[in-house]
């Protein structure tokens, strides 16, 4: 089963309270704390990517896709700390593997036979 969650910017600005620690969140004045939920909000009106999760019983996959907008510096940054192929992706790259290459052979005898019908 998966699952799709959007936030709403309402929800962002209740998250964003409840971790603030009590003792800062009292150090604020009434136009700071305007000032932070408006930009919280300004945040969450951007389109947010598509996040996917497919749940297979304690464990889970998730695909997030969407437009690039972090800088260059801190992609690479990003490459740096989560390497495609570390130690902890290869039994997922295994087990993607078992399922793409097939599936892809599929798509091309099926196109290929598709093709022949229409050219004969």
């Amino acid at each position: 089963m998966s699952e799709s969650h959007a936030v709403s910017g309402d929800e962002e600005i209740n998250w964003f309270w409840e971790e603030m620690e009590g003792d800062v969140l009292a150090t604020l004045t009434a136009d700071q704390r305007i000032a932070i939920e408006n930009a919280v909000r300004k945040s969450a009106a951007h389109a947010q990517p598509a996040d996917m999760r497919i749940y297979l019983g304690k464990y889970f996959i998730r695909i997030i896709a969407g437009k690039e907008r972090r800088n260059k510096a801190r992609q690479k940054q990003d490459l740096k700390n989560n390497p495609f192929f570390a130690s902890k992706n290869i039994p997922v790259l295994i087990i993607f593997s078992i399922f793409w290459i097939p599936s892809v052979l599929y798509i091309v005898a099926f196109l290929k036979s598709v093709l022949k019908n229409l050219i004969s």
